[in-house]
């Protein structure tokens, strides 16, 4: 039996005897069991096919389901059907930060060339985007990074950052109380960075600024941040906060640099 076949049956057997295949179990509690399976996988390519094997998995269920309760159509308000779906969106984050395996489906032929790292932050934290524009700045040649002051005087913002967001391949969120209760960011911003995410292989990467009720966000606390929200980056001394950044770097470096 070759080694590719033994990790998909493991991934199958994980499926059902663990809390996954539960329909009543709160997600986080899913992803928290999903990822502590996961630490005892320390190949890449082990932990790829494993991850791409759940989500074949759990896609077939969710089609099943579909055909046998809703006629063969989704249904928004069904509690299986969001608590896969969410799984299944997990999954692809994690998946966009590996080595492809042949059956990942999420990228799309005609989709938008995603290139840039863009940055999604509130005014209020200026000074930690400075910090961070720091740290990509030796990589000058090599990223695309984009945060809004690239914006030349005389350009319309609002559509320099929908025209950057469709060139998204790394978004990089900074969280904080300020960034939470932006109407802009939360209409303009986040909605078109997560659909990118889910349908087009984006990858969300979020570092925690300040404490906040982080936990609290649904659509973003499914996304592993770069921080503990218990330890945000202005608890942090500056050799820890430098870490922190260089594994910002380097994470979105190997997104970038993936084949």
């Amino acid at each position: 039996m070759n080694e590719e076949k033994i990790i998909r049956e493991e991934a199958r057997e994980f499926y059902e005897n663990s809390s996954l295949s539960n329909p009543n179990l709160e997600s986080s509690k899913k992803l928290s069991d999903l990822k502590y399976r996961l630490s005892d996988f320390y190949s890449a390519e082990f932990k790829s096919i494993f991850l791409d094997e759940m989500k074949n998995t759990i896609s077939e269920e969710l089609k099943e389901h579909r055909d046998k309760s809703h006629g063969g159509n989704p249904s928004p308000t069904c509690g299986y059907e969001i608590s896969a779906e969410r799984l299944i969106f997990y999954l692809n984050q994690e998946l966009g930060t590996l080595p492809k395996v042949v059956h990942q489906k999420y990228e799309l032929q005609n989709a938008n060339k995603r290139e840039k790292v863009f940055v999604s932050y509130n005014h209020l934290d200026k000074q930690y985007l400075n910090d961070i524009q720091r740290h990509f700045k030796p990589f000058k040649n090599k990223i695309d990074f984009w945060d809004d002051s690239r914006i030349e005087p005389g350009k319309k913002w609002k559509e320099e950052i929908r025209k950057a967001i469709l060139e998204t391949k790394v978004a990089i969120l900074l969280v904080s109380t300020d960034f939470l209760g932006s109407d802009f960011i939360s209409t303009d911003e986040l909605p078109p960075l997560l659909e990118a995410a889910e349908k087009e292989g984006a990858i969300i990467l979020i570092v925690i600024l300040k404490p906040c009720l982080f936990e609290e966000f649904e659509d973003l606390n499914q996304f592993q941040a770069m921080n503990s929200p218990n330890r945000p980056v202005s608890k942090m001394d500056e050799n820890e906060r430098e870490e922190l950044f260089v594994n910002l770097v380097r994470q979105t470096r190997k997104v970038l640099n993936e084949k």
